[in-house]
């Protein structure tokens, strides 16, 4: 009877624990559906707060073309600098680049034209002379400038022929250790470069800053009442290293507060009076701009949604999405 008891006794400790041990886990699956419930509501609305965000951006836009005489200047309210907004339960975060006042690199899938080619077929396209002048006065010796504005061009370009000395088309990316093709078509962000050839990571995070991608654009051109001081060596690049750092500084940091009024009244300047450009050379300089790149970013609670988006502006005043991003990108 003793041993019967006991028994009895070990089966109901045995349950018992097995029931204590099945509650536990319904109680840690439940807390963990229920976290999980939480943080997919939080970012979902994180994601409608940055698409706000957005939409407030391009409302700012908006109101800045009705408003402006032909001129986008860095005294629009597009250029106020990381306007934070206080949501329910969060804030939402954004700031908006004129895309006109960095290189956009696909630009570089440019190549000569008849009448240059004519003229010397040997020469190399305007728009790969100034982004060279540019890394050099970023601080890359003359054979980084080249590689590089080569290297891009082929990665860029339709063809499969390489460019000059250092060029680089699929059969140089098929023999890597895991290989690839070159892209032949324009890059839709400008993270794409770390794919070039020859574009270290010290070189990337050197020229970041510099260079945009317009997405379905391979013109170089610059607006002059945008570019900020701290990107001085753009404009060096875009005058063929004809001006100094200095000179370009010093013509930024006098420039009017609301930009020059037409680029007639930039070419005024004394300093860049002296400077010998041709006319496809001078036509790289305006003062307007048409895409502006939004980065914002929204929190709730703890969660985080970063979005980067290219706005592109439509029939005068309205802008319209060309990409998003989400996450960042660098």
């Amino acid at each position: 009877m003793k041993r019967q008891q006991g028994i009895a006794l070990l089966t109901v400790l045995l349950v018992l624990a097995v029931m204590t041990t099945i509650a536990a886990s319904f109680s840690e699956r439940s807390r963990l559906a229920v976290r999980r419930t939480v943080n997919h509501n939080q970012y979902e609305q994180a994601y409608w707060f940055a698409l706000s965000a957005e939409e407030l951006a391009k409302r700012a836009l908006k109101q800045d073309m009705e408003d402006a005489d032909g001129t986008v200047h860095l005294q629009q309210y597009w250029a106020t600098a990381d306007v934070i907004y206080p949501v329910e339960g969060g804030q939402i975060i954004g700031h908006l680049d004129d895309m006109r006042s960095c290189f956009n690199i696909n630009a570089l899938s440019q190549g000569l034209t008849d009448d240059e080619k004519k003229a010397n077929p040997n020469q190399k396209p305007l728009v790969q002379k100034q982004f060279q002048a540019m890394l050099e006065e970023i601080g890359f010796d003359l054979y980084m400038a080249e590689m590089a504005a080569e290297r891009l061009h082929d990665y860029l370009d339709a063809d499969d022929r390489t460019q000059g000395s250092y060029g680089a088309e699929d059969a140089d990316y098929e023999a890597r250790e895991v290989p690839y093709r070159a892209a032949n078509q324009p890059m839709w962000h400008h993270s794409e470069m770390r794919a070039v050839l020859g574009i270290s990571q010290p070189m990337y995070k050197a020229v970041k800053d510099y260079v945009c991608a317009i997405p379905g654009d391979s013109t170089q051109i610059v607006n002059v009442n945008t570019v900020p001081v701290e990107r001085a060596s753009l404009l060096v690049g875009m005058f063929n290293g004809e001006l100094s750092r200095s000179e370009v500084e010093d013509l930024i940091g006098n420039r009017p507060q609301d930009g020059w009024e037409s680029i007639d009244k930039f070419w005024e300047e004394s300093v860049v009076q002296s400077v010998k450009l041709d006319d496809k050379a001078k036509s790289s300089f305006v003062v307007d701009s048409s895409h502006f790149r939004f980065r914002g970013a929204a929190k709730v609670d703890n969660t985080i949604f970063r979005l980067e988006s290219i706005l592109q502006r439509s029939g005068g005043t309205q802008f319209v999405v060309l990409t998003r991003q989400y996450g960042g990108q660098q």
